[in-house]
């Protein structure tokens, strides 16, 4: 009887050590995710800061200097993307505090984005098509696709500039941007075009080319 009990209290004892270890290593996981991606978050926010500065430099609407102004936005929507699935591949938890501020600031940096987007559009004669892309955050799998169907038809055709946000988040800057082009929670998923046009509702890619064409310029994304 002795000898079962002392073998049921060294189990217990080292299922006791084998859960602290785990979730001890979870932490510091978590700890070095949260570290890695502000490392990343920053050198995100550093390119987009030093693209607005060009565009200050920038005079005139030079093909030479719109070329250039057009292709660090692709670089850097490129970054865009890739950060963004890190932070949605990182599995850490939404009340995860550090996690959250971070999320937060990248919205922010993603907003900053499109409206530079729009400027350096502008700027260069309008020849190539923003979208923003205001998605629900418990929007389902419609919202998945959509999204997915918005960065493939922007890696096929760099003439597309597309950012995206979460619509539901409870921040300023999304607040006013609702308000802005009269959008609700309700009427989620939506994108917004070249900064005018409004379509709310789940769209499908054929969908997404026909509002591109109508509402800005043809594009190809055949290549």
């Amino acid at each position: 009887m002795v000898s079962k009990y002392k073998r049921l209290t060294l189990s217990v004892i080292i299922a006791f050590v084998v859960v602290v270890i785990v979730l001890v290593a979870g932490y510091f996981y978590d700890s070095n995710k949260i570290s890695y991606l502000n490392s990343n978050l920053q050198n995100y926010e550093q390119n987009v800061n030093e693209l607005e500065l060009a565009t200050l430099l920038t005079t005139t609407n030079s093909t030479f200097s719109c070329n250039v102004l057009k292709g660090n936005l692709y670089n850097i929507a490129s970054e865009m993307q890739a950060l963004g699935k890190q932070l949605t591949d990182s599995n850490l938890a939404n009340s995860e505090v550090n996690y959250q501020q971070l999320n937060d600031q990248y919205t922010y940096i993603r907003v900053e984005y499109w409206l530079l987007a729009n400027k350096i559009n502008s700027m260069c004669g309008n020849n190539f098509i923003t979208i923003m892309f205001v998605y629900p955050g418990s929007g389902g799998t419609q919202s998945i696709v959509e999204g997915d169907e918005l960065s493939f038809l922007a890696y096929r055709n760099n003439s597309l500039v597309v950012s995206a946000i979460d619509g539901n988040l409870n921040l300023s800057v999304v607040r006013i941007l609702l308000k802005s082009y009269n959008l609700s929670n309700a009427s989620l998923p939506a994108l917004i075009i070249n900064d005018k046009y409004v379509k709310s509702g789940f769209v499908n890619t054929s969908q997404i080319e026909n509002l591109i064409c109508k509402y800005g310029k043809c594009l190809n994304f055949s290549s």
